[in-house]
């Protein structure tokens, strides 16, 4: 392990994502998964020799809607092995506008006192990267963009097509293909690209250079991985043909992760003599929709709406309870829950998506079905009801893919490559 120096390099990640205030100066509340998250980081960077630095906005009150997390801890940044650089909080163009010299001052701060900057796409109604990202390159600082877990744009296209009002939809749209340009330079003239989705990099095919590094999003650690034990005993529970085939469907529930077409698909199942029950794990703006669709097609008896389960042991189990994981987004969004699936032991049942197709395919962890084709996932239901037998060997298959694409080993390769960075400075 590289020894740190009287000034070790400062590894600055700007992110969206925000801390909020604490009970004392020190001490600040954030995302449970965000933490882990960093935890990992910070001690990848500081194998490389490096320091992590994260500037992230700060709120006077956690907003798990904001965390990508299930609950809250508060923490000293310290005790993480990493530091935290405060930054203004906006989620309105209006606040944007009031907050946006403190932004640019505060921003200017953090980068000038590191050596390699890390941004992206995060953050509304602009981006944080894109305000960094020229700053950065002002200070002559070495740049990593990253596109964390999404192609964005297609959820952005939505976003815009949906608004009502044509002024302020053709204004929106505007800066959608504006956003894209912005991105395409940002994938040009980055020292390194860290894309953990495969649908970007055909976006930005044109600029797409060796300093672009593709890896697959990972929210496993080594104590969620089943042990062979667990695996032994997920085997039997998958091959008992007595048990109705037991779906799961876990996330924010809202249009664009389509639980509704999951339900229809369950409806033809059903119709076929298929014995089949769903649960649908999560809130969010459409539950009451996808409760209503489901009353309306008289499902609500093997058709359990939970709410939310803490992240960890608890929505593990929940997990365990059901045989196969149903993730049916209709954006190229990279779910956390598909390397989870496999890590817990649950066989994939999937909309096919740019950002994933490959992943399940080399693994054969799954089964792929046509984005938006509600006859075809019926199918999918079907066969797997009658076809317990392969859904053991698919359990196994998502284990070793997973066991391999750890959290902690996807950070140790980006830290590496990020270090070299610091070599070609010193030359």
């Amino acid at each position: 392990m590289p020894t740190q120096s009287a000034h070790t390099p400062r590894y600055l990640l700007i992110s969206h994502v925000p801390f909020a205030t604490g009970s004392s100066h020190a001490k600040f509340n954030i995302g449970d998964l965000w933490l882990e998250d960093l935890r990992a980081q910070a001690s990848a960077i500081r194998r490389a020799g490096m320091r992590l630095v994260v500037a992230a906005p700060l709120m006077p009150v956690f907003d798990g809607r904001r965390s990508g997390s299930f609950n809250a801890l508060e923490i000293t940044p310290e005790d993480h092995g990493f530091d935290y650089h405060p930054l203004p909080s906006y989620i309105t163009f209006k606040e944007y506008l009031k907050a946006k010299s403190k932004l640019s001052a505060a921003l200017t701060d953090a980068i000038d006192n590191a050596e390699i900057i890390q941004s992206g796409y995060g953050g509304h109604p602009f981006a944080l990267g894109e305000i960094a990202w020229p700053i950065a390159g002002k200070l002559h600082r070495k740049r990593i963009w990253i596109f964390d877990g999404a192609d964005p744009f297609p959820r952005l296209q939505l976003h815009a097509a949906q608004e009502t009002n044509p002024i302020k939809r053709s204004l929106k749209k505007i800066a959608v293909r504006h956003f894209e340009k912005f991105c395409a330079d940002a994938v040009r003239t980055a020292d390194l690209v860290f894309a953990h989705n495969a649908a970007v990099a055909l976006r930005f095919k044109d600029v797409w250079n060796s300093h672009c590094h593709r890896f697959d999003r990972s929210f496993v650690t080594d104590s969620i991985l089943l042990t062979p034990q667990q695996l032994d005993e997920r085997r039997q529970f998958l091959t008992d043909s007595a048990q109705p085939l037991r779906l799961v469907v876990a996330g924010r529930q809202i249009a664009i992760k389509a639980t509704d077409h999951v339900l229809r698909a369950m409806k033809l199942a059903r119709d076929r003599g298929v014995r089949i029950e769903l649960t649908v794990m999560g809130d969010g703006e459409d539950l009451d929709n996808f409760k209503a669709l489901a009353a309306e097609l008289n499902l609500n008896d093997i058709a359990h709406f939970i709410g939310t389960v803490p992240y960890g042991k608890p929505l593990f189990d929940a997990w365990a309870k059901n045989h196969v994981m149903v993730i049916t987004n209709l954006t190229a969004e990279i779910s956390r829950n598909v390397m989870l699936a496999m890590a817990r032991g649950l066989p994939l049942i999937m909309y096919t998506n740019p950002g994933t197709d490959d992943l399940i395919r080399a693994s054969a962890a799954g089964t792929l079905v046509p984005k938006g084709d509600i006859e075809s996932l019926a199918a999918a239901f079907q066969n797997a009801a009658n076809n317990r037998a392969d859904l053991a060997p698919q359990a196994a298959r998502g284990l070793t893919t997973a066991a391999s694409n750890t959290l902690d080993a996807t950070h140790r390769r980006r830290a590496e490559l990020a270090a070299t960075l610091l070599k070609s400075t010193d030359q």
